[in-house]
């Protein structure tokens, strides 16, 4: 039986075990996938036993584990974030998570102007997945204006035609604002979001956050972050196995099993 897990601090939320049982059950793998509590002083053991076949990362630890790690690929270098751990190598699905996601919507992201709201590690994830897709420009919103600055300086390195608009076609928030259980928090205001906006939110607890509910009433489509987390752990499975298990599987019924667990 292969062994695979998620590691952080907390880690009890986590829903990644229900994704990654229910793939298990759909194609027969022989593989069980578990919570791992680390915290910083118990992650440097667990590092070096070798225990799994895979894992992934989740906050605090998807800068902290690098030093631990024999390579990184491409994505997990530029973004400077590791997700996912497979024999040694530390990858970042999280940006795969957003493009299959916007696909999966059928969001066309080039020609378009985007909002990121945040500037920490999902921010920088998904300014990635943009500057990978020849968008038109991309901002950055942040209450801190500094860590803005630094992300915004990070893109212009790698999009040298950038010119931040302040008409934006798609906002992504990945902040924390609007999360179980602060579920009232919003990172905009109802007055900044059209009808001709399309949202889009890394929370997927609750399945729709109060900012995601306002821009529906107001016209813009909304894309829940829900979509986002089952393409990236997908995307994990499909390193851990070695094959492509995202295109076996039926994703509606991962859907529905996980969003028995979240708040509606």
């Amino acid at each position: 039986m292969k062994r695979f897990a998620v590691i952080g601090d907390p880690i009890a939320h986590s829903l990644s075990p229900i994704l990654h049982e229910e793939v298990y059950q759909q194609l027969g793998l022989d593989a069980s996938f578990e919570k791992r509590h680390l915290t910083s002083d118990t992650l440097h053991s667990f590092m070096n036993s070798n225990e799994l076949d895979g894992f992934n990362v989740t906050i605090p630890h998807k800068q902290s584990v690098i030093p631990f790690l024999d390579e990184l690929d491409e994505s997990a270098q530029i973004i400077g974030a590791v997700n996912c751990v497979h024999n040694g190598k530390g990858y970042n699905t999280d940006w795969i998570g957003f493009l299959k996601a916007m696909k999966l919507n059928d969001i066309e992201l080039n020609e378009k102007n985007y909002t990121i709201l945040g500037a920490g590690g999902a921010a920088r994830a998904i300014a990635y997945a943009l500057i990978k897709s020849n968008v038109k420009s991309i901002s950055i919103v942040n209450r801190t204006k500094g860590k803005a600055e630094q992300l915004l300086d990070w893109i212009n390195s790698s999009f040298p035609n950038n010119n931040p608009s302040e008409n934006s076609d798609v906002i992504v928030n990945c902040t924390p604002l609007g999360m179980w259980p602060d579920t009232e928090s919003m990172p905009l205001e109802p007055s900044d979001i059209s009808p001709d906006h399309i949202l889009a939110d890394t929370i997927y607890n609750p399945l729709e956050t109060e900012w995601l509910k306002m821009g529906k009433e107001k016209g813009a489509k909304t894309i829940g972050g829900l979509d986002m987390f089952i393409a990236q752990g997908l995307a994990s499975a499909d390193i851990w196995f070695g094959r492509k298990i995202s295109e076996k599987v039926d994703i509606s019924l991962i859907f529905d099993r996980l969003i028995k667990y979240v708040k509606k």
